[in-house]
């Protein structure tokens, strides 16, 4: 007997969901740490996609799952790397991906030291999926008129604009050069927590995919696990490797979030990405973006998103409903502190109303990567 799907997100047929439900609903009620603080950078739509979390799919539960975008979250506490787990992991890793679902895994450590780095991947993983999308539309412009097909076309009532041409939708006038034609550009966004800047590169990568912005590919010093790929999630090195970059001044930024354990950014692979014409963005606190746009300079846009005040900052943080209010003083504090570092950066977009605030930071890109290049300098310059 199988299982009437109620709501339309049902991934498990029969009894078995009912069980695997009641597992999750219990499992919920009792997250790790690090599930913890991965579920307040996805819930409510934070990344611009819904995520699921604990939601059984294919006969197990996975950690979290987007829908919409066929991709699994999934964090591996200590238990995964004993015994035969890490074989069921990949055994379950296999039949997803045969369901055509991808399968992103990261541990309690990483989740917990290298946040930022763990939803860029993400955010990838989700911009790789909707760039599938793109492909096969191009490759079958013109589908058959089904039941599907013709969901679709109500949804999207507005269809992509072909090159040159202009909408009332477009947020580039015609005529205006292609963003990525050329070398692309740097965008650094930083921020106090709450002031929005998450929401607002995430709106900025979703429904702006003409402006090319991609996160730049880190470097990390632990193994590759499950069907992660060099090059894809990370550029897997050895420590003694990285520490040897690390003393030929080879990274832009890096961090030992624990002995042995490294992740940072190398130089050239922002160069690699700007010279395929990606636009590379750099989700930073304020020293971080400082001191990106000084090794930069002209190249980088430093852009500073702020809250209308303190009191609201709180507010917010308040509203949130996560933190502890001694947790929040402490983010208070810091703010305070980062406010300060404002007007180091190219430009300042106040955050009083966010739909205000996407659009004044869209317009600012827009401007910056519509510029003409520098020259690059020269010995006799």
């Amino acid at each position: 007997m199988v299982t009437k799907r109620k709501f339309g997100y049902e991934t498990t047929d029969g009894w078995g969901y009912d069980i695997l439900k009641a597992h999750a609903k219990t499992n919920r009620k009792y997250p790790t740490e690090a599930e913890s603080v991965l579920w307040q950078a996805l819930r409510g739509k934070r990344l611009g996609v819904h995520f699921r979390r604990q939601h059984p799919i294919d006969g197990y539960i996975a950690d979290y799952v987007c829908l919409s975008h066929n991709l699994v979250v999934e964090i591996d506490g200590q238990y995964h790397f004993y015994g035969n787990q890490p074989i069921k992991d990949d055994e379950r890793t296999a039949i997803l991906q045969s369901r055509g679902y991808k399968v992103v895994r990261f541990t309690n450590e990483e989740v917990l030291h290298s946040t930022e780095s763990v939803i860029n991947i993400i955010r990838q993983s989700l911009k790789q999926h909707y760039t599938m999308q793109q492909n096969e539309q191009k490759t079958h412009p013109n589908p058959p008129k089904g039941r599907e097909s013709m969901k679709t076309s109500q949804q999207n009532p507005n269809p992509t604009p072909q090159d040159g041409e202009c909408t009332s939708n477009s947020p580039i006038p015609a005529g205006t050069p292609s963003l990525w034609e050329g070398r692309g550009g740097l965008i650094v966004v930083s921020a106090p927590s709450g002031s929005g800047k998450s929401t607002i590169i995430n709106w900025l990568m979703s429904e702006h995919p003409e402006l090319n912005l991609a996160f730049s590919i880190s470097c990390t010093s632990r193994a590759p696990r499950g069907t992660e790929q060099n090059g894809v999630e990370y550029f897997f090195l050895t420590p003694e490797e990285f520490r040897q970059k690390i003393e030929n001044d080879e990274f832009l930024e890096y961090e030992e979030v624990y002995e042995g354990r490294f992740y940072g950014t190398l130089k050239s692979q922002i160069e690699t990405q700007t010279q395929k014409g990606q636009n590379v963005v750099f989700d930073v606190d304020v020293k971080g973006g400082c001191a990106i746009k000084q090794h930069y300079g002209d190249r980088a846009l430093s852009l500073f998103i702020q809250p209308p005040s303190i009191e609201e900052l709180r507010r917010r943080l308040e509203k949130r409903g996560t933190d502890t209010p001694e947790v929040i003083d402490q983010r208070i504090a810091r703010a305070e502190y980062e406010l300060t570092y404002a007007e180091r950066f190219d430009r300042v977009v106040v955050n009083d109303d966010l739909a205000t605030a996407e659009a004044e930071a869209l317009a600012i890109i827009q401007e910056f990567l519509a510029q003409e290049p520098c020259p690059e300098a020269t010995e006799d310059s």
